[in-house]
This record gives structure tokens, sequence and C-alpha cells, in this order.
């Protein structure tokens, strides 16, 4: 009698959706701790080239999605966008995914915003945007990349530690880093990822 009260009450529907909410409620945290990736305050360079700092993170969100974490690492903070494309010293930006990324949409995505970056110098710099865009990997949840630019040695292209390819010049530096960075009537980007990216 007493077993078959036990059955009764555990195919109860209301005890079912109960267990259930609960289930649901002690499985948030976790789900949320794995998604989160830290950002590190420092990046260090190969070679013992020094240590950069974080300028700032922002986050690209697509149909109110965070698609990946922008970081920005520099020798010295600063909120001057013009003055981080220009500059000739190390410093690197790395994108924390916290979504897939298809090939074909990061590719295009990516095409579009070297017409703007480039700006007077893609066709110059064609030959070198052919060589990123077909680096490019399928990105997964909390895939890390790094482009990571040495005065004299280029902008390595890394994914998840693998380095792709390297791409000598600076110009090149300066078309990549617009991208992000930018800041002109032609080409406003976004914004509210640019502003995480420069500490404002």
């Amino acid at each position: 009698m007493f077993r078959k009260v036990l059955v009764k009450k555990s195919l109860d529907p209301k005890v079912l959706v109960m267990a259930m909410i609960f289930m649901i409620v002690v499985s948030i945290p976790s789900a949320q701790a794995a998604d989160d990736v830290k950002i590190p305050e420092k990046l260090t360079l190969d070679g013992g080239k020094g240590e950069l700092v974080l300028n700032g993170t922002g986050t690209r969100k697509k149909f109110g999605f965070k698609v990946y974490e922008g970081s920005l690492y520099l020798k010295s903070k600063t909120t001057d966008s013009k003055k981080i494309i220009e500059t000739d010293e190390p410093m690197a930006i790395t994108m924390t995914w916290k979504r897939q990324g298809p090939i074909d949409k990061t590719t295009d995505v990516f095409s579009d915003g070297f017409k703007y970056g480039a700006g007077a110098n893609y066709n110059a710099q064609k030959a070198n945007i052919d060589i990123f865009l077909k680096s490019l990997v399928k990105a997964e949840k909390q895939d890390i990349w790094k482009y990571v630019y040495i005065p004299g040695e280029g902008t390595s292209v890394i994914y998840n530690d693998k380095v792709a390819t390297k791409i000598d010049g600076i110009d090149f530096k300066k078309a990549l880093f617009s991208i992000w960075l930018l800041e002109d009537a032609t080409f406003t980007g976004d914004a509210e990822l640019r502003k995480g990216m420069l500490g404002k």
C-alpha cells in the first residue's frame, strides 16, 4: 500500500514540473560559469619581447546575441583610436568567441571591413588581405583569435595559439586594426565595441 502511494506521487504532473524547474534553476549558474572566459590583463609577446597591457574590451553583438569579446592590448593605455592605428609599436587584438562563427559570414564581415579599413591603400593591400581571408577558420564557442603586430616583423594571425600566417608591413596592420578602431564619417563600425576596446 505504501509503495503504491509513492508511485502515484512520483507520477503526479505537479511534482514532475516542480522537479524540472528545480533542475533548470540549479543548472543555470554552472552554465553561466562555463560560458565565462576571463580576459587576461596582460599579453606576453613571444621571444622575450615584453608584455602588452589590456587597453579595453568590448562586446560584438548581433540581433542581441553576444558574438565575441574584442580586446585591445597596447604598450600603454590610450583612448586615441587614430594614434593606435598609426603608431608603429607592438600591439594586439584578441577575439574571444561566445558562439559559433560560420566561416562564410566571418569572411564576408572581414572582407567588407577591409574595404573601409584599408581606404586608399586597399588595392595596394589586396594581396595581403586575400592571404588573411584565406587563413580564416570556422570559429567555435570559446575559441580565441589573436592578431599580434611587432614592428619589423609584421602581423601574426593566430587561432587558438596556432600561427596561421604572418603578414608583413605596418600598412596591413593599419588596415586590420582600423576594422575595429576607425572612426570617421564614412565608416562608423561598431561604436559600442570600439568604445569598450578603447577603454571609454
